[in-house]
């Protein structure tokens, strides 16, 4: 029996030590792999396919985790061109979870007062692939989850991924439990993706340096097709845009009213408004502000009654709970002198739009799906034509021009359920005069003056709605081969000269790198520069001023 008891410890020791040294030659073996170098990665498209996430949202999701791969010590990550791997993925389960129901625990309880909720579990699912560039090739294909559950997260190791700041729509979210099960998808997914990046691969000292190394290496990726021809996929640094290739809203070129809420305090009513009538306040839902309105009611920017350009956008965000909460009201209308309405364009019940104009409909359209809840958009474009109006990537109305419709200005109106889980929010109202076309002022001047191409803050992501924009500027380029650009970035004053500068020249880059592979341009016809805050075209002083001198230049060579 001793005997026994003996042998039993001997075997349990020796297996302990077999498990052991795999472990550490394990390690070894991945840190052999890489011996120190990096590979080169780029994120892809990151999408939606589950209810309560939107594809704005996804991308945001594909942004953190641009970041928590940088963290790293094993990439070198690239969001303005062609690397040798990508990462892909489709958000397929996005689930909250709240104590009362709703889910908008990202809006402190100060707004609501007895009614704030407080979210206790979250769970996101993505599938996600790690792709060759040059051959298509799927290395790796895995689904990963994310879980918390009464703010603890299913998250083991990955410090790279809890320091990542929330990017665009993830803001919502932030100190949710969905933040949390989001980071934890991100940290296995980086996880998964170390552990499955051939060793050829790490074949980079630092930021661009290239190591030789024995045996195959992998081709060289995004090999351009002939000029001329136009490619449907997007570039590394920029959204995907197939669904806004029908979508041709440009903002103004001079911003005339912008309401970015710097300045706002918490509980107070939005100072840069005068009350019609109702109740209305600013609130922080995650890390940002909005404005609450908690009865019908309606509010005019502090802007003189003036006629109106012949050119000019409009847009207001809003957000939305969800296809499972009744939609609130959002009216934007045209003044007369008067200060009457004389037209109105109204988005409701989650997916319903409406247009009239002195009291006639003009359009009244059904959107194909109900929103997800998040950030959405209205948009006006006029011209001495026509009227457009967008939701999101939607163009919703387009008529002619109407006769004798002389609106000095505008109103905002606001019909809430009033259901404290399902709070009518908005912000962002712009109010900018269009200008020359892109080829006058070409002509006239020899550079081109955008506001149209789009990024997040402190990103260099181009967004979707940049579509338009940029198939001018790419048709431009084809139409004249001898054409030559210097694509320029310019900031506005907030932040550091240094952090404006490198944001401003990786903003003109991604500009660059998505017309050469988009639209086929040779390379040695555009040149990217940032000039960061350093050559303003308006005062720094106001929002419509660093409005206006947040623009991209194209500056004939």
């Amino acid at each position: 029996m001793r005997r026994s008891k003996t042998a039993c410890k001997i075997v349990c020791c020796l297996i302990g030590l077999i498990f052991f040294w795999g472990v550490v030659l394990a390690e070894a073996d991945e840190r052999q792999a890489s011996d120190g170098n990096k590979a080169q990665i780029t994120v892809g498209e990151v999408k939606s396919e589950a209810s309560g996430c939107s594809n704005d949202l996804a991308t945001a999701i594909g942004e953190m985790l641009s970041t928590a791969l940088a963290n790293s010590d094993k990439f070198i990550v690239l969001t303005g061109g062609p690397a040798d791997l990508q990462v892909t993925g489709t958000v397929t389960k996005f689930e909250t979870e709240a104590e009362e129901g709703g889910g908008l625990g990202g809006l402190k309880k100060k707004a609501l007062g007895k009614v704030g909720v407080e979210a206790k579990s979250a769970k996101i699912v993505m599938d996600m692939k790690l792709v060759e560039s040059s051959t298509g090739r799927i290395l790796k294909a895995k689904s990963v989850e994310g879980k918390s559950s009464k703010w603890k997260a299913d998250m083991s190791g990955g410090g790279w991924v809890e320091e990542v700041e929330l990017a665009g729509d993830m803001s919502v979210y932030s100190g949710e439990p969905m933040e949390k099960a989001v980071r934890a998808a991100l940290a296995k997914t980086v996880e998964m993706v170390s552990k499955e990046v051939p060793k050829e691969y790490y074949r980079y000292t630092g930021q661009e340096q290239y190591v030789e190394q024995p045996g195959s290496v992998p081709a060289a990726a995004g090999t351009a097709p002939a000029e001329g021809k136009t490619k449907a996929a997007p570039a590394a640094g920029a959204e995907d845009m197939t669904l806004y290739t029908k979508y041709d809203f440009v903002p103004g070129d001079k911003v005339i009213f912008y309401d970015d809420m710097k300045g706002e305090e918490e509980g107070e009513f939005p100072y840069r408004w005068n009350l019609d009538r109702g109740v209305y306040e600013v609130v922080r839902l995650g890390k940002e502000f909005w404005i609450m309105c908690t009865d019908d009611g309606s509010i005019r920017p502090k802007l003189k009654d003036a006629p109106l350009p012949p050119k000019y956008t409009v847009e207001l965000e809003f957000y939305d709970n969800g296809p499972e909460q009744s939609g609130n009201y959002f009216y934007i209308h045209w003044v007369d002198s008067e200060g009457e309405n004389i037209g109105e364009f109204l988005v409701y019940a989650n997916d319903a739009t409406y247009l009239s104009i002195k009291g006639k409909t003009l359009a009244d359209k059904t959107l194909p799906k109900k929103f997800t809840k998040g950030i959405h958009t209205m948009r006006m474009m006029a011209t001495t034509r026509s009227i457009k109006c967008y939701v999101d990537e939607e163009r919703v109305a387009n008529v002619p021009k109407v006769e004798d419709f002389n609106p000095v200005g505008f109103r905002l109106r606001h019909r809430p359920y009033k259901d404290p889980e399902n709070p009518t929010l908005f912000r962002g109202f712009r109010f900018a005069e269009g200008g020359k076309s892109m080829k006058e002022q070409l002509d006239e001047t020899g550079k081109i003056v955008t506001h149209g191409i789009l990024f997040d803050v402190d990103s260099y992501k181009i967004k979707g709605e940049s579509y338009k924009t940029l198939a001018e500027i790419g048709q431009l380029l084809q139409d004249d081969p001898k054409l030559r650009l210097s694509i320029e970035g310019h900031t506005d004053s907030d932040g550091s000269e240094e952090h404006n500068f490198t944001l401003s020249q990786n903003r003109a880059n991604s500009v660059r790198d998505y017309l050469i592979s988009t639209y086929s341009i040779k390379p040695e016809r555009l040149k990217a520069e940032g000039w960061g805050e350093s050559k303003p075209i308006d005062t720094n002083e106001t929002a419509e001023g660093k409005a206006n001198n947040r623009r991209v230049e194209l500056v004939k060579l």
